[in-house]
């Protein structure tokens, strides 16, 4: 939800389908369930608080129709996906803490090159949305691929995760 979006216009107000800010109140949840794996979910935590307040309201203005674009909700804009960039490399970080902590592997080298190759295509996104409108359709496929990559890494990952044994496997019996 939080890189997937499905807008819907209907006389000039705008609803996404699958809001921005759900996603980062799940990722919220989701970081607290975790936080015994990894110090970084709990630090990552007040970010994704903030980021799905600001997303929220921009959902409630898109819907209203009253947010538009400016020099100001540029800024906002670019602030919140670099927010997002460095929530999305904490969870990278936390899941190879975790292979650390496991001895096993989670995906996570792949899910690193993956966020690289996403802030590759944000980065080439950004600037050619700025310079070429030809640049930017090519870094929109660009982000698209890293994006469904990176979405592919970590669900590998969680596969991964959910198949370790419990923390306390076979020590009840000592």
């Amino acid at each position: 939800m939080i890189f997937i979006n499905f807008y819907v216009t209907i006389n000039g107000h705008t609803l996404n389908l699958l809001p921005t800010f759900a996603g980062y109140i799940l990722l919220y949840r989701a970081a607290g369930e975790l936080l015994g794996e990894s110090g970084r979910f709990g630090k990552l935590r007040p970010f994704a608080v903030a980021v799905a307040i600001y997303t929220g309201i921009l959902w409630v203005g898109d819907l209203l129709g009253v947010t538009g674009a400016n020099w100001l909700s540029t800024l906002l804009e670019l602030a919140a996906l670099a927010v997002a960039l460095y929530i999305s490399w904490s969870v990278i970080q936390a899941i190879l803490e975790m292979e650390t902590h496991y001895g096993t592997d989670l995906n996570g080298t792949s899910a690193r090159t993956a966020w690289f190759v996403l802030l590759a295509a944000q980065i080439a996104g950004t600037l050619g949305g700025l310079l070429l409108d030809a640049l930017a359709l090519m870094a929109l496929i660009a982000l698209l691929v890293g994006i469904i990559w990176f979405l592919a890494a970590l669900w590998k990952c969680a596969g991964l995760y959910d198949g370790l044994p419990p923390k306390d496997a076979g020590l009840e019996n000592l």
